[in-house]
């Protein structure tokens, strides 16, 4: 994909987080900027996702789970979370394992591609977070 049509695609969707979208879902915006979407959620075990958007959505965003101040997560997650420790690809790097992520499409779940769900409701970048979020904030004590 061309990447101003990347980017493109990035802004056009990123518009709608504003601050008041942040302060209303309980994110501390970190980066909103081509290709970089860094949010930090708040909850009793904050986290900080960051979703990496070049070819925007030719391909999934890949998504780092991080600790609020960037380094990578290492706690643990409890079993049967969309949150994984971590990755057969990159090892000792936890990982997402959910339609949306990149790790999911290109390197687990190869037979479920991202076109199936690009464009639909909710897989949208911020549908994405929301997704994440929601997960994060019901299993994660």
């Amino acid at each position: 994909m061309h990447e101003a049509l990347a980017k493109a695609n990035f802004d056009k969707e990123v518009a709608a987080l504003t601050p008041q979208y942040a302060e209303q879902a309980r994110w501390t915006v970190n980066e909103n900027t081509f290709p970089i979407l860094d949010i930090t959620a708040d909850h009793t075990q904050p986290v900080r996702l960051r979703l990496t958007c070049d070819n925007w959505n030719e391909l999934a965003p890949a998504i780092e789970i991080l600790n609020p101040d960037g380094t990578i997560w290492t706690k643990a997650f409890p079993p049967g979370n969309v949150f994984n420790p971590g990755g057969h690809v990159t090892p000792n790097r936890p990982f997402i394992c959910m339609r949306g992520s990149r790790a999911y499409h290109n390197e687990y779940h190869r037979n479920d591609v991202w076109d199936t769900y690009k464009g639909k409701d909710g897989m949208g970048l911020l549908g994405i977070l929301q997704q994440l979020v929601g997960h994060w904030r019901k299993n994660m004590p």
